[in-house]
């Protein structure tokens, strides 16, 4: 508890209320405000030694609520209980946040931790299985217990579990010999279960994209995957009732049809969260949350809305009843009355009075503290008028603070500096630094507190503490999952279809082939070992290849053209790389403090990216070499920032900086943000676009050219003749791919000496910056920042009540929602329809055939919060931010594609609040398997950049050609994407001389004929298979072989014989060109190995002698033609001839 607390809850004011709490049922606190209504909680929270549910009206005030308690209390004090708001609502998928967050609280419950539980209205009345059957439920798991495994994978089962062949996402578990992973929904990373027969060996937690053990761990719990689990005894009883209740009601066709789908889907434990609503038919008495805390402690934040909101769950449930066919009729208990939830003690926090009436009540005086705006004057005025009346109390967040603060006020004020230990000192002014984000004045116990905020102008952006117990995702390798029937691409023999992994024996040895499938019949088994040549082919979104026919010259056509153009990518990009290289720029000087104290300024915490991103910069700017920089980041991921800081130092060596950006609404928005962040440093910022007046406009250029403007941000009118810099020092280009060709050879003008930074929101591949890292600067901006909350994503049938609810819920916190409809031809009338809905609202439509500047009109006034509904096509612009927009609905979503999906998304979310996206469908429309997949994705993708694992395939494509040159989409197609940038960097490594034209035949290594093939019992999982023999294709020494090995017993237990000199021969293929060995003889008894006259030249006689003797007495040398030969005798050794060549080679 800290110093504030301490003194408030000591005050007599406070004990009384903590008293009144404890002794009656019911108590209110009345005309509250939030302040006050979060100190009357900590206070009775603090004197109690039970958990107390806080019911909020709805989610935004929860999160609100949950928000501002992180403040002051730890992790395990505080629990989040959001129930979603629309409990009747057929969701195809849904988030799994919320979920995660309510059994996070159960389990604290669980584990009898003492904590404030927050919730909204359904959170309270939503229908739980007993707590008992919680308690019963959940599987423990300790080193050295004994298990009986079969009964313990079935458990699994029952809790919703999924067996699968590799464990990549929460609720998977896999079994590979003796080893379990399973990925509990309560744990950030999965478990890895090592079994010696049926006892626990180990437990370790993976990681999911190595597949590697990383920590090991003592015991594990594993909670089930939904808040619904049944045993079969539990599930016969629900098909029994649901029988039952068919034979005594009618049903329509389309109801029974559906009723069977639920049962087929409960028998096969499918999308369990959908059908909670079985629960009721389990024959058990159901519990709210309420009883899981033994109904101890219920405090109400604003009863009359809590009951408002109570009677809104009620008309919803009663519309499903009505509009739902016969369905209904199976009788679903979802909810609880509201009316029979009793607590032994419950306070009610209202801000105003309530209509109940309450025999304890106590009155709060107090009101809002006075924001003083940095009026320094008038602050010391009114605190020498509290001196010796009232109680002051004033936190700081640092020290450093604070002394500002005292250096501003000392002698005109009397003030006591309190430390930690210290205590507040009555009817005096106290200075304390303390993280505190309350300020009132409360006249009951004549105290004012105050923070920063209060004195201070700089409103501080309070970071949401929501702590989401998100997963650990699992990123998409280079490799890119393989799956039968996936399109690959070989390097020599074109595009194909992946058929799998065969073994075939040939001889004596046994080998793993990949099957390829080619136009007609045409097919191929490829040696696994050559793996290396095949790619997945990933091309544009929807696209499919056109296969090729094996021998018929199509492919080494396509590949010659490809390359043709690839050679004129290289050379104008090197060209342009070597002009400036030549040119001389302005090198910019080193930070100083006052960068520092400019980036401190900066309210929210860097990204890992960003702060790369920031030193790479500073880095060109530094040299003499003029920049050209492309930071690539999603939206909201701190590509303005980036900008600012690289704007600052420029202003700060006494250069101008131009700020270019596409559109008029985007050009308004960087120029609030940097006006906001430059003003303190008297920095002049102008904006020039065409909402600026003609005679401001002269006046802005007069000034740009005398030097008096420093920053100015426009559209392409500043790259009109009559704008004269004084002394440009940078240039920022964003969305610069959206540019006309006139004004990108305007822009090539200006580049030639002056630094650039040019920003992008579509995401750029790693692979092609890699390829063109020599001749091209990029950066990206791949993190996601923190504390932004994770979208909330349904997939639904389309429902007018969801329609209308979900927008009068946003309005009522006061935000925007986004509709997006994609026909332009009856757009209006959507709009209309959505007017009709909710007559409130302010409603407005916009497309892509509304000329630009109409357009832009649309998005302006929707940005100035004129309009509350946005229905749009999808230009909804790129790059815009409008943060007060967090509900988006997606009219026909099973029409979009996946980066669509993926970008429209990222228009919601972008501030401190939980946002939503409904991705609708027609409710009679049957989905293709295609859509259903894509909808299932984007709502798996609701961490944040995580879009990043799929959409950016197609995005990725469209990033490459945005700069290289947008005609060559179509050739990167024709080979994919991968194999396309492989060419590229190949051929910019030619050109730049680092690199021969492959022109001269590669050496060959020497082949030793062993077994090559994974057996299916061991790994079972075809593109597992892939990856392992990628792996071992990839060794270059015995250090990898034991790393391999090791990485082998990890996942799947321990590899056999064959898989070891397996792995041996792969390095002996490596060590045979290293070392010159060009020739091998097999005899009956020996083996001989010859090495080339070069390398036997500088052999060393003795030292080879002596290394041999110590590996084996049965290697002998003979020196013959100027070449070394090496010769084991094979017959006397007691394993195989590739471990001692290995040994003797390595040693070399």
């Amino acid at each position: 508890m800290n110093t504030l607390f301490k003194h408030l809850f000591n005050t007599e004011f406070f004990i009384e209320m903590a008293n009144k709490f404890q002794t009656n049922e019911e108590y209110h606190i009345k005309n509250t405000n939030d302040s006050i209504s979060l100190l009357a909680l900590l206070n009775v929270f603090y004197k109690t030694n039970d958990n107390i549910l806080v019911v909020t009206p709805n989610l935004y005030k929860a999160q609100k609520i949950y928000d501002e308690l992180s403040n002051f209390l730890t992790n395990d004090e505080l629990s989040f209980f959001p129930q979603d708001e629309f409990i009747t609502t057929e969701m195809m998928a849904m988030s799994n946040d919320f979920k995660l967050e309510r059994i996070h609280t159960v389990k604290k419950i669980l584990h009898n931790k003492k904590a404030i539980i927050i919730t909204n209205t359904t959170g309270l009345i939503k229908y739980l299985l007993p707590k008992k059957m919680w308690e019963n439920t959940i599987i423990n798991l300790k080193e050295n217990q004994t298990i009986d495994v079969n009964k313990t994978l079935s458990k699994l089962v029952e809790l919703g579990y999924k067996r699968e062949e590799r464990v990549e996402s929460q609720g998977d578990f896999s079994m590979r010999g003796n080893i379990i992973d399973i990925y509990p929904l309560n744990e950030s990373k999965p478990i890895r279960i090592d079994l010696f027969d049926d006892e626990i060996e180990s437990i370790k937690f993976f990681d999911i994209n190595t597949q590697r053990s990383i920590i090991k761990t003592k015991e594990v719990e594993i909670y089930p995957l939904y808040e619904m689990f049944y045993d079969n005894e539990k599930l016969e009883k629900i098909i029994y009732n649901i029988k039952e209740s068919m034979n005594n009601n009618s049903f329509d066709k389309k109801s029974v049809e559906r009723i069977e789908n639920d049962i087929n889907d409960l028998e096969n434990h499918n999308n369990i969260d959908r059908l909670s609503r079985y629960m009721s038919k389990m024959d058990l008495k159901l519990e709210t949350i309420s009883d899981y805390i033994g109904n101890k402690n219920i405090v109400y934040w604003n009863h009359k809305n809590i009951m408002e909101n109570y009677d809104d769950v009620i008309r919803d449930l009663s519309d499903w009843y009505e509009s739902t066919s016969d369905y209904p009729k199976l009788g679903f208990d979802l909810v609880k009355d509201i009316n029979h939830i009793f607590s032994e003690k419950s306070l009610y926090l209202d801000v105003f009075g309530d209509s109940k009436k309450y025999k304890i009540e106590t009155n709060i005086r107090s009101k809002e503290a006075v924001m003083y705006n940095n009026n320094i004057h008038m602050c010391i005025n009114d605190l020498n008028k509290y001196e010796k009346f009232t109680t002051v109390v004033i936190a700081f967040k640092s020290k450093e603070k604070l002394s500002n603060f005292i250096d501003l006020v000392d002698n005109k004020v009397n003030f006591k500096i309190i430390g930690k230990n210290d205590k507040i000192i009555e009817k005096r002014i106290n200075l304390i630094v303390d993280e505190n984000s309350m300020s009132f004045e409360l006249f009951n116990i004549n105290t004012i507190v105050l923070n920063e905020e209060n004195l201070f102008k700089k409103k501080e952006h309070k970071k949401a503490k929501y702590k989401s117990s998100m997963k650990d995702t699992k990123k998409l390798t280079s490799v890119e999952e393989l799956k039968k029937g996936d399109y690959v691409v070989h390097f020599d023999h074109g595009i194909g279809r992946f058929l799998g992994i065969e073994t075939m024996t040939l001889g004596e040895n046994t080998n793993d082939y990949v099957y390829i499938a080619y136009r007609g019949d045409d097919s191929l088994y490829i040696p696994i070992e050559n793996i290396n040549l095949i790619q997945k082919y990933i091309g544009s979104e929807g696209l499919k290849p056109k296969l090729h026919k094996l021998g018929s010259g199509d492919w080494a056509k396509t590949k010659q053209r490809v390359r043709k153009k690839i050679k004129d990518i290289a050379d104008k990009l090197i060209k342009i790389y070597a002009a400036r290289e030549e040119a001389r720029g302005f090198a910019f000087s080193k930070d100083t403090d006052l960068v520092n104290e400019f980036e401190a300024d900066f309210e929210y915490e860097e990204t890992r990216d960003q702060l790369s991103a920031i030193e790479d910069i500073k880095r060109d700017m530094e040299s003499v070499m003029p920049m050209d920089r492309l930071v690539c980041g999603d939206v909201g991921y701190g590509k303005t920032e980036v900008a600012i800081r690289a704007a600052f130092k420029a202003v700060l060596d006494n250069k101008q900086v131009a700020y270019l950006a596409p559109t008029t609404v985007l050009t308004r928005q960087h120029y609030y943000t940097f006006k906001k962040r430059f003003e303190k440093h008297g920095v002049r910022v102008e904006l020039l676009n065409r909402f600026i007046t003609k005679a401001k406009q002269k006046k802005i250029l007069h000034d740009i050219r005398v030097g008096e403007v420093h920053i100015v941000i426009g559209t392409h009118r500043i790259l009109s003749k009559d704008m004269k810099f004084e002394d440009l020092g940078l240039l920022i280009i964003d969305e610069e791919q959206r540019f006309g060709v006139e004004h990108k050879e305007k822009i090539k003008e200006i580049k030639v000496n002056v630094d650039v930074l040019s920003l992008s929101a579509t995401p750029i591949p790693r692979t092609l910056q890699m390829a063109i890292m020599g001749v091209k600067s990029m950066s990206l901006l791949e993190s996601p920042p923190k504390n932004r909350y994770p979208i909330q994503t349904y997939v639904l049938e389309r429902h007018d009540a969801i329609v209308r609810d979900s927008i009068q819920r946003e309005m009522a916190r006061e935000g925007q929602t986004f509709y997006l409809y994609n026909k332009v031809d009856d757009i209006d009338l959507v709009a209309n329809k959505i007017q009709r809905l909710v007559p409130e609202a302010r409603v407005i439509f916009a497309h892509g055939k509304m000329n630009r500047l109409e357009l832009e009109d649309v998005i302006e006034s929707f940005l100035n919060k004129e309009y509350d509904v946005l229905v749009s096509t999808t230009i909804i612009e790129t790059g815009i931010d409008i943060p007060n927009a967090n509900t988006l609905l997606i009219h026909d979503s099973d029409r979009l594609g996946l980066s669509q999906l993926y970008q429209i998304r990222g228009r919601v979310g972008r501030s401190d609040k939980i946002a939503y996206a409904y991705l609708m469908y027609d409710k009679n429309k049957k989905l293709t398997e295609e859509a259903v997949k894509r909808l299932k994705v984007i709502k798996e993708f609701t961490e944040l950049g995580s879009g990043f694992k799929i959409a950016i395939r197609d995005l990725s494509i469209r990033g490459a050609g945005d700069i290289l040159g947008t005609e060559q989409s179509g050739f990167m197609d024709s080979v994919g994407i991968d194999l396309y940038l492989e060419m590229l960097k190949d051929e910019i490594k030619v050109q730049r001389g680092e690199k021969e034209p492959e022109i001269e035949e590669a050496k060959q290594p020497i082949k030793i004929r062993v077994n090559k093939y994974i057996d299916t019992n061991y790994i079972n999982n075809d593109f597992v298979k892939v990856e392992m023999h990628r792996k071992i294709a990839l060794i270059r020494s015995k250090e990898n072989i034991n790393e391999l090995i090791d990485e082998f017993k990890d996942r799947f237990g321990a590899p056999n014989k064959d898989i070891i000199l397996y792995m041996y021969e792969k390095l002996f293929e490596h060590l045979s060109i290293e070392k010159g060995i060009v020739k091998l003889r097999e005899l009956k008894n020996s083996v001989t190995f010859v090495m080339d006259e070069e390398h036997s030249k500088h052999i060393n006689g003795e030292y080879i002698f002596l290394k041999a003797s110590k590996i084996s007495k049965f290697i002998r040398f003979e020196y013959k033609q100027e070449k070394l030969n090496i010769i084991v005798e094979t017959i006397k050794l007691d394993k195989h001839y590739l471990y001692y060549i290995v040994d003797l080679l390595d040693a070399l």
